[in-house]
């Protein structure tokens, strides 16, 4: 049983009390609180700060996934914005070895899948004609326009077709790998212009709707940014497009430039390299113009549109940024997003269950969109291509 205060004077002065130190407390709690959200907003605009974080490797994912994520080391991030590079001989120099490495991987794996890579010249641009040993039935009339990501600097030449030999393979379709002028000597249009080469040439020849554009990365970029440029042109649009982990702004903006810095492994960080790469490219154009950064463009009308990202992935925000663009426009849109992949994972750990994965439902998206017979879908020999070391700069 409870007991009430007596009503004499003891019982009403004891309750007058109580009540004045409720009443005292809440308003210090009030004061305190309107403080502290009056100092954060007058300090940091809104930002939050967030603390240091452990992040164990992912557990809902394939061996070889988990695996990978368990021999990677925690990214060096600061390491990577002291990287400043300041002339186009200290941007070549840099680029140079990378790319050397990763032409070395995409010839080890052209040749363990048996596909054939041949240089050739579309509307006087460089290009690669990538033929997979079977082309897929319900791929003979089809063709997959690709443009290589790295940074708007990387994966010059045969360094570029690493993930069309992939993608040769593993959909049994025949790729054009674009290989577009880039900076430091080459800035923006040029990397547009050859795209606008090319696809000119190619429509001479063939039904815009038999054939898909896409890349990853900063190829993924001057897709769209390519899509508006035909628009401008009155160009024909491909049948089908696919963004791998696009960036879509070149400004430093999206919630995962900042949640999943140091967290990526392969893009650990917008600042250094990418920013400044993002700059050289641009040359003089504004940084949010849609040739630039395409998210700032029309999307009326775009073609159906393939995007994939992960939860660790920097450019999470620009691939869901392109979605829901496209989807706002009526564009349809299929966006994949993997359990504890990074930027391009399924490039850099292209044996994992989880890129196979992927290059399927890319496949049937393509077929949904460049209709043909059924076949079945061709697979990949993996005792010839599972000591293939991928170089990082294949997935940037």
């Amino acid at each position: 049983m409870c007991s009430l205060p007596s009503g004499g004077a003891d019982g009403t002065k004891g309750k007058h009390m109580s009540m004045r130190m409720a009443i005292s407390a809440a308003l210090v709690l009030a004061l305190a609180t309107t403080a502290v959200v009056l100092a954060a907003s007058a300090s940091q605009d809104g930002a939050w700060r967030i603390g240091p974080r452990t992040l164990p490797a992912s557990v809902d994912v394939s061996d070889v996934m988990r695996e990978s994520l368990l021999e990677t080391p925690a990214p060096d991030v600061e390491a990577a914005k002291r990287l400043v590079l300041r002339t186009a001989e200290e941007w070549e120099a840099w680029v140079r070895p990378r790319d050397v490495a990763t032409a070395e991987a995409a010839r080890a794996m052209a040749e363990a899948l048996s596909v054939r890579v041949q240089e050739d010249k579309i509307g006087g641009a460089n290009v690669h004609r990538v033929t997979p040993p079977d082309i897929d039935d319900r791929h003979k009339n089809h063709l997959f326009v690709y443009i290589h990501g790295g940074a708007w600097v990387l994966n010059g030449g045969e360094a570029g077709t690493f993930e069309p030999v992939i993608i040769a393979a593993r959909l049994g379709m025949p790729v054009i790998s674009i290989d577009y002028r880039m900076p430091p000597r080459h800035p923006a249009p040029e990397a547009l212009d050859d795209v606008v080469a090319v696809w000119t040439e190619l429509l001479k020849e063939r039904s815009p709707a038999s054939m898909a554009m896409g890349g990853s990365s900063g190829g993924a970029n001057i897709t769209m940014a390519s899509i508006h440029r035909f628009r401008e042109l009155r160009l024909a649009f491909p049948g089908a497009l696919y963004l791998g982990t696009p960036c879509v702004d070149i400004n430093t903006i999206g919630d995962s430039r900042f949640i999943n810095e140091g967290i990526d492994r392969s893009l650990s960080t917008w600042e250094g390299v990418p920013s400044d790469a993002g700059a050289l490219y641009a040359g003089e154009y504004d940084h949010k113009h849609p040739h630039i950064s395409p998210i700032y463009g029309d999307f009326a009308g775009f073609p159906p549109t393939y995007l994939i990202s992960g939860t660790r992935d920097l450019l999470l925000s620009d691939t869901v940024r392109a979605h829901r663009r496209l989807r706002r426009a009526g564009v349809e849109a299929d966006l994949h997003v993997y359990e504890g992949q990074s930027h391009a994972d399924y490039v850099a750990v292209w044996n994992a269950p989880e890129s196979a994965e992927h290059y399927a439902e890319l496949n049937a998206f393509l077929l949904k969109h460049l209709p043909s017979p059924r076949a079945p879908t061709p697979t990949l020999p993996p005792d010839t291509t599972k000591d293939i070391e991928v170089p990082a700069s294949a997935a940037y």
